[in-house]
């Protein structure tokens, strides 16, 4: 009875995705949807491909697995890989059935899967990951993941214990998931060592797992992540497999060490989130076997996500694109201290970090401002501020108790057309920060800056 309720799910699933391709809507989990409803274990019945790879945590979860699946198809690997649809579970059945006979035989030679941290329940019980490569455990939009110890409680209940992790030792967290899993390689950073151990920011760890004294930080980068040692018993940060030892921004190169080998790659973008995201890809696909040089040749090759950044520029303007992910403090936080730490000054930024799915709800949401950092705003770099959307003066009202001058900041209440509040005569750098519910609102954003630069060409 399973089994035939396997194959009617296959079939239906197939189906569905046909239907899908011929209205030209391919970038769909549907097929999974429809799949899972009818065959509940549906994953279990599926033959894995030689090689499973999955991709959790909190953030770079789409940056890593775009990497490792951009390196292996450019090395000749036929690849499985759901940047196209969902990470959650309905998102990994539609890719793997798309990826499969009607017998459930997997038609490629590895996946590359991304897979949200709560949906891992309902995806590695039934279909063990060889390796799974985690680069961070951080808070996220309490609606969603409400604390980190629920979210690593759930990825300790799912991984199965012989999968091997490759984790960022840098993130105290993150490092200590799944302890049932022996097979464990760490990757991290010893380049750019903040001269002060604290950052100031909110820690989402203050006290040891082991024994319950207060840890304490050798430096932090940013939120809790950096060296920590216990100030009672031995627990400290795992030490490195892979390293991060140069990062030269000027020249656009870093340097990986592992054992005595010691890589040089080009720098994709000098994000310190991303260079985590990249040390982590490498230490993954060197656990995979791929020769330094091969890995080399694809990070020459490798590009981020246009949906996630990009930058343009029209004469002496440039109009950079940055994902901010709504509701994730941290991740909102990094990119306003990129923005902050980026060569040139009078810069305008146009903030579209705005929910709009609380939006059509009518949420009144906002808790997570109050875990986001406004400080890198005030750097004197930037000299004009528009927030749009309907969390405009939210927005304004938490920049202030930072201690923000209000007189830089212009607010809208619509997205649409908010692009025009931009003063090309005064500002040559332009950002563009958006929440990934407004990619196609941005997009147009985008469009219309450019269509005013080239009528002042």
């Amino acid at each position: 009875m399973s089994k035939l309720r396997f194959y009617l799910a296959m079939a239906a699933g197939k189906l569905t995705a046909l239907l899908l391709r011929l209205t030209g809507r391919n970038a769909s989990y549907m097929p999974g949807v429809i799949a899972l409803k009818l065959c509940g274990d549906f994953l279990a019945h599926l033959k894995k491909p030689e090689t499973l790879i999955c991709v959790t945590g909190t953030n770079g979860k789409t940056t890593t697995s775009n990497l490792i699946a951009g390196a292996l198809t450019q090395m000749g690997y036929r690849v499985t890989n759901n940047s196209f649809g969902s990470n959650v579970a309905a998102g990994v059945a539609a890719v793997m059935l798309q990826n499969s006979t009607f017998t459930g035989k997997h038609k490629n030679d590895c996946a590359v899967i991304e897979v949200d941290e709560r949906s891992s329940l309902r995806v590695y019980p039934y279909m063990a990951p060889d390796y799974i490569i985690c680069n961070n455990i951080m808070r996220d939009s309490v609606k969603r993941n409400a604390n980190t110890e629920f979210i690593s409680f759930i990825l300790n209940e799912a991984i199965p214990a012989q999968t091997k992790l490759v984790l960022n030792a840098d993130d105290i967290i993150c490092s200590n998931l799944a302890p049932q899993c022996k097979n464990r390689t760490y990757f991290g950073m010893d380049a750019e060592i903040p001269a002060s151990p604290e950052d100031g920011g909110a820690k989402d760890v203050v006290f040891c797992p082991r024994c319950g004294a207060r840890l304490k930080a050798d430096y932090l980068r940013f939120q809790h992540i950096g060296r920590w040692a216990c100030t009672a018993c031995d627990f400290e940060s795992p030490a490195l497999d892979y390293v991060v030892t140069e990062i030269d921004r000027e020249n656009g190169w870093f340097t990986v060490k592992h054992g005595d080998q010691t890589q040089k790659l080009r720098l994709v973008n000098d994000n310190i989130v991303n260079v985590y995201n990249f040390c982590g890809a490498i230490a993954l696909l060197t656990e995979l076997g791929i020769p330094a040089q091969k890995i080399a040749d694809a990070f020459g090759e490798a590009a981020l996500v246009r949906t996630r950044f990009e930058q343009v520029e029209d004469g002496d303007k440039k109009i950079t694109m940055i994902l901010s992910k709504g509701q994730n403090p941290v991740a909102v936080s990094r990119v306003f201290s990129y923005v902050a730490k980026r060569p040139g000054e009078n810069k305008c930024v146009l903030l579209i970090i705005d929910d709009k799915a609380d939006n059509i709800n009518n949420s009144e949401s906002t808790c997570w401002l109050y875990d986001l950092d406004y400080a890198p705003l005030k750097d004197g770099s930037i000299a004009h501020l528009i927030f749009a959307g309907k969390r405009c003066r939210d927005h304004v009202l938490r920049a202030a108790m930072t201690g923000l001058d209000l007189s830089k900041i212009e607010t809208t209440d619509e997205v649409k057309d908010c692009s025009k509040l931009v003063d090309l005569d005064k500002y040559d750098n332009i950002y563009v920060l958006y929440d990934n519910y407004f990619l196609d609102e941005a997009r147009r954003e985008e469009k219309l800056l450019l269509e005013r630069m080239g009528n002042k060409a």
